[in-house]
């Protein structure tokens, strides 16, 4: 195991002036980006804690939560090359007594924000009790004031969670200079978060023509194989400079800088009491990332009965499947009777991705939501993934 991973590590590189591209060429990434890459080491005290568990040979639970730059786009081959992967063993081989003890996580969904991480949060991270998060949302994410929120009761929920996990908070960009990096660095402030930044690594040196972006990807957004590396050696780096610092006790601040309009989301899962009639959205296999089922609309009935939920909450998120395929049609979703919004399962830009909306529920509750099928759409394929609520 242990020899394994050190050949997977020597594909990253001790120092980044020692990293070499794909035919061998000098590295164009240099000390100086990695060093200017640390926004802030944060509040130490979590990581000293997990880092403590792993020099005692106890088991780490590393996650990383975020879009298609850390599902691994991009990186080759992706499950093992990804700077996720690459910097969990990189942390194993360095800290941990034993390296096969550790638990990696990771949680990208490509295409994603902040809303659907924060719908899945319990599924695909809480659960694994992590000791620690790392979130990448800053090229999915708007900069609009509900997008803050959101992105702040996500890390808000992630502080809170039972196993009291370090946050670290990774801003990307985008080619044409676009991040989400100013609001989410305001929020890693006032939580004293560890923060690492690609485009302050980066975007100086691009400004002064010493490094272009196709050094880094190939597209518009996502690390080359070697930018991926380059993305796991800031992250080493962080690991280095926050050993350093003493730790003390964490706090939650008592003001949000935002907002936490999410705050203590809690999901209704097949079986829940909340759910009063499937109707024509029966339960089964749905295939869509790490939603392996979902309600699932595949009737040919002449009488189509709709999917009916009471709830008694201030608002909710519902997640579907966008599929690029006429075949899927779009649902409706009333509250107490009245249409509220459309769901579009049809998107000629889907490759069957989720996709998710947020619903405010006005008024005294309990609520009721109806789920049915649009007027024409009611013989087409429709799945629903997940449902979020804030009481």
């Amino acid at each position: 195991m242990k020899k394994k991973w050190k050949m997977l590590l020597a594909m990253m590189c001790t120092g980044c002036l020692l990293c070499t591209g794909a035919q061998g060429e000098a590295s164009k990434f240099t000390q100086e980006m990695v060093d200017r890459s640390l926004v802030s080491v944060g509040n130490t005290e979590r990581l000293h804690r997990a880092m403590d568990k792993a020099r005692n040979g106890d088991k780490v639970t590393i996650a990383y939560l975020g879009g298609s730059i850390t599902e691994g786009a991009l990186a080759s081959p992706q499950q093992t090359n990804c700077y996720a992967a690459l910097s969990a063993r990189a942390f194993a081989e360095k800290y941990m007594a034993d390296p096969a003890l550790l638990h990696y996580v990771n949680a990208g969904i490509s295409g994603t924000p902040s809303l659907l991480g924060a719908t899945r949060l319990e599924k695909d991270v809480l659960r694994h009790q992590p000791d620690i998060v790392f979130v990448e949302f800053a090229v999915n994410d708007g900069s609009d004031l509900i997008s803050q929120q959101v992105y702040e009761s996500l890390i808000r929920n992630l502080l809170q969670s039972e196993s009291q996990p370090a946050v670290i908070l990774i801003f990307t960009f985008l080619e044409n200079g676009y991040s989400a990096q100013e609001h989410m660095q305001n929020v890693g402030t006032l939580y004293k978060l560890g923060m690492i930044s690609v485009r302050d690594a980066l975007k100086p040196a691009m400004d002064q023509g010493a490094l272009a972006w196709g050094d880094y990807s190939p597209d518009y957004a996502h690390p080359s194989t070697q930018g991926h590396a380059f993305l796991a050696e800031l992250i080493a780096h962080y690991f280095a400079q926050a050993e350093k610092e003493s730790p003390v006790p964490f706090q939650m601040p008592r003001f949000t800088r935002y907002g936490k309009m999410l705050e203590g989301i809690k999901n209704i899962r097949q079986g829940d009491p909340r759910i009063i009639t499937e109707g024509d959205f029966p339960y089964q296999n749905a295939r869509c990332y790490s939603y392996d089922k979902g309600w699932c609309h595949r009737t040919y009935k002449d009488d189509p009965q709709s999917m009916i939920l009471e709830l008694n909450a201030r608002r909710m998120t519902i997640v579907f499947k966008q599929e690029n395929s006429k075949d899927c049609g779009t649902a409706e979703i009333l509250v107490d009777g009245e249409v509220k919004m459309t769901l579009p399962g049809y998107s000629q830009s889907a490759w069957g991705n989720p996709v998710t909306q947020l619903l405010s529920l006005s008024g005294e509750g309990p609520h009721t939501i109806e789920i049915r099928m649009a007027e024409g759409d009611e013989k087409k394929r429709f799945t629903l993934l997940d449902f979020g609520y804030v009481e």
